[in-house]
């Protein structure tokens, strides 16, 4: 029996130990032998393409006015700019705030019935005839230069999909990435300078709308779902730019922060059936790297829980005493960066943890909550920070392009 439980302690270390760790070195390594993606794709045109924003909103009277103003004043030309909101259902001023623009080249779908971020998207593009569509949310702020960066690579008419990269900022408009988001930027694009395409933010992507693939059914995970159907049926070549950039601001507290951890987990593996093309022999790159990236941190959780409670019947042995005291000593120092006031050397060290520790913790609820109801495709939008936070950024960002 201790053979047993021995294995399954040393598995889940180790499988936990790759995800957060391993991947990201290996990947890091084999990227330095590329070059940079980016550069090569960046070919300036006169002829910027005709381009929609698609924005689905639900109950977003708060955000959406300012949310349309900034796409409005992002630098492309006027005459190749549509803006399309998408309601899923809105029950407030959603889609009458879109009419007061008296804008043509803004308008709105009204869905009567809420079913969902996916399927709103999915048939709103249904109504878009422009060669390149931008995806966003409404809670989002791009860079006054994004729509054109993003644009411009679809001269190549090998690329299919285009992302940009989020910058998160506090109320102050200051920066405010996480340890873990900063590492998983640079995952991201260590693995788009190797071809390997696992989903980007929603907050803003392309999608040459020839290229569009209609999933088999709608999904919580949406802006991995739709960029990877694209990749993978056309395997067409990506971009990752990180100079169109987008801001967003963090939950405004940890529940809205675990409750969007949580949604992550309803649609990790709703979206394995979906995307049935990632399991073919000729994706085995990017499946073997879907594995390590997602797979692995969605099971997080469990490996976690085997962890301490295999420690635990091993704990008779010497050795596995102080490795049962570690776990003990990283969960207490998690438990105090959750109720400790940030500014302390120590308080920040132990956020880490917290953020590890609460991060698996609404994963973990968000699969059950997926095992008790595995078609949930509708959400509440994660309550955020205010807007001036990210106008603060931008305009930061603008005066240093001018200096």
């Amino acid at each position: 029996m201790d053979t047993l439980f021995t294995f399954a302690f040393w598995g889940s270390v180790l499988c936990l130990a790759y995800a957060y760790a391993g991947y990201p070195m290996v990947v890091a390594l084999l990227a330095k032998r590329c070059g940079d993606a980016v550069e090569s794709a960046q070919r300036e045109r006169e002829d910027l393409p005709m381009i929609t924003v698609l924005v689905a909103a639900y109950n977003a009277e708060q955000h959406l006015p300012k949310r349309i103003e900034n796409i409005l004043a992002c630098d492309y030309p006027s005459d190749r700019l549509r803006i399309l909101i998408a309601s899923d259902g809105s029950t407030d001023r959603t889609v009458a705030i879109v009419h007061e623009f008296n804008d043509r080249r803004i308008t709105a779908i009204d869905f009567v019935q809420r079913r969902g971020k996916s399927a709103t998207m999915v048939d709103a593009v249904e109504s878009i005839d422009s060669p390149v569509i931008v995806f966003t949310d409404v809670t989002t702020r791009f860079d006054s230069q994004s729509l054109n960066r993003l644009a411009r690579h679809f001269a190549n008419p090998d690329i299919g999909l285009v992302t940009g990269q989020v910058a998160i900022v506090d109320e102050n408009g200051m920066p405010s990435e996480s340890t873990y988001w900063k590492m998983e930027m640079m995952v991201r694009r260590c693995e788009a300078k190797l071809g390997i395409m696992l989903g980007t933010s929603g907050a803003i992507y392309a999608i040459r709308r020839s290229m569009f693939v209609t999933p088999t059914r709608p999904t919580i995970n949406d802006d991995m779902v739709l960029p990877m159907l694209v990749h993978l049926t056309h395997r067409c070549q990506f971009v990752l730019d990180p100079s169109a950039r987008a801001y967003a601001t963090g939950g405004k507290d940890i529940r809205a922060e675990f409750d969007r951890r949580s949604r992550i987990g309803i649609g990790a593996f709703q979206c394995l059936p979906v995307m049935h093309e990632l399991w073919r022999w000729k994706n085995r790159t990017t499946c073997a790297a879907f594995v390590s990236h997602k797979l692995l941190r969605w099971t997080g959780p469990f490996l976690l829980a085997t962890a301490f409670v295999s420690n635990v019947h091993l704990f008779p042995h010497a050795s596995y005493k102080w490795l049962f005291a570690l776990q003990i000593f990283a969960y207490s120092a998690a438990l105090y960066g959750f109720v400790s006031s940030p500014g302390t050397f120590f308080a920040r060290f132990t956020r880490v943890a917290s953020s590890f520790v609460v991060m698996n913790a609404a994963i973990g609820i968000g699969i059950l909550r997926w095992m008790r109801h595995p078609d949930t495709v509708t959400w509440n939008p994660t309550s955020r920070s205010s807007w001036d936070a990210v106008a603060v950024a931008n305009d930061s960002q603008s005066q240093k392009r001018a200096a």
